[in-house]
């Protein structure tokens, strides 16, 4: 498979898709749904890490996450340079370029509401290129943490899919060990427990079993990406939404649902539902706002701008073809030092 000029294969797609369902999940289980040795699925697996193609990390839920998203205005040709400095930002997830006045948007984490409030009144650096600087705050996050390519077909998906047990009934306020074990989870979400035991000096079976407590109790979630131009993505748009305000939480569930969304987002203004889209091309994008028209006659668009470059998506920062070329992991806890 050479990565540089053609889409992945159909064995590579499927084997993205099981981990997207179950990200963690061992080569023997995957097996049977995909018909291939386990030898086999851990060397492909292999394979596209190291290009670049596909990866696994640590997220936190929507229900967990707090946080912000960012439109800059910067002087001409600077769009590139303050993007990438951006990107440098642990607690800045996710960065790209755009069309229209604001070129760069930028998602922000935080722990809380106040947090948020630091990093955008005081901590968050912005670049001197920078001419002008808008925000969102989340009021509510409805889509795209975890998405699909969707290639397997439902008896695979069932296969794959790990049997989730009861929630929790209690449990502990996500503290300092809890966010230990996320940022060790930053740059590989599937690292062995034995490792991840050692480097935060307690046991595999201590660290399986607070892992599991924290994704049953849906603090945190996995999530296996790609890189969406070899998957047939060969772009994305940034669509502003103005929904009625009892409507709000019914579209974005809706919206967020799809399977070309990769970010939805309720925020306090005019125009207050986010919608970042995947797309297989600029027709698709007009079939989208078709769609949206005919399911959502009740919204209107109030802008849309077409992702020129993807620089940085969860963590990961991005060449031009979507690969990973290296990690700044995700760290909604950071301030500037």
């Amino acid at each position: 498979m050479d990565c540089d000029n053609q889409l992945l294969g159909e064995t590579d797609l499927a084997l993205v898709d099981a981990l997207q369902v179950n990200p963690r999940a061992s080569w023997t289980s995957l097996a049977g749904a995909l018909d291939l040795a386990p030898v086999t699925l851990a060397r492909r697996w292999q394979h596209l890490v190291e290009s670049g193609s596909a990866w696994i990390t640590v997220a936190l839920s929507n229900s967990a996450m707090r946080g912000a998203l960012l439109e800059l205005t910067c002087r001409p040709r600077t769009a590139e340079r303050v993007a990438l400095a951006l990107a440098e930002l642990p607690n800045v997830p996710t960065v790209g370029i755009t069309t229209g006045e604001f070129e760069v948007f930028a998602l922000v984490l935080a722990p809380s509401l106040p947090a948020v409030a630091e990093a955008l009144v005081r901590t968050l650096p912005i670049p001197p290129e920078v001419t002008k600087v808008r925000s969102y705050v989340y009021s509510g996050l409805f889509g795209g943490v975890v998405w699909r390519l969707g290639v397997m077909n439902r008896a695979q998906t069932e296969l794959v899919r790990e049997p989730t047990g009861p929630s929790p009934e209690q449990i502990r306020p996500f503290g300092p060990a809890d966010r230990a074990l996320f940022l060790a989870l930053g740059h590989d979400g599937r690292r062995a427990y034995t490792d991840l035991a050692a480097e935060l000096g307690t046991s595999p079976q201590a660290v399986k079993r607070r892992l599991d407590r924290l994704r049953r109790h849906g603090d945190i979630t996995f999530r296996c990406d790609l890189a969406r131009p070899l998957a047939g993505w060969e772009s994305m748009a940034l669509l502003w939404l103005a929904v009625p305000d009892l409507l709000v939480r019914e579209t974005g569930r809706r919206l967020g649902a799809w399977p070309e969304t990769r970010h939805c987002a309720a925020v306090p203004g005019p125009a207050n539902l986010s919608l970042i889209v995947s797309l297989r091309s600029l027709d698709h994008l007009g079939d989208l706002l078709t769609r949206i028209g005919l399911e959502c006659p009740e919204v209107s668009v109030v802008d849309r701008r077409i992702v020129l470059r993807q620089i940085k998506v969860h963590g990961r920062i991005v060449d031009e073809l979507g690969r990973s070329a290296r990690v700044v992991p995700v760290d909604p806890w950071s301030t500037p030092s």
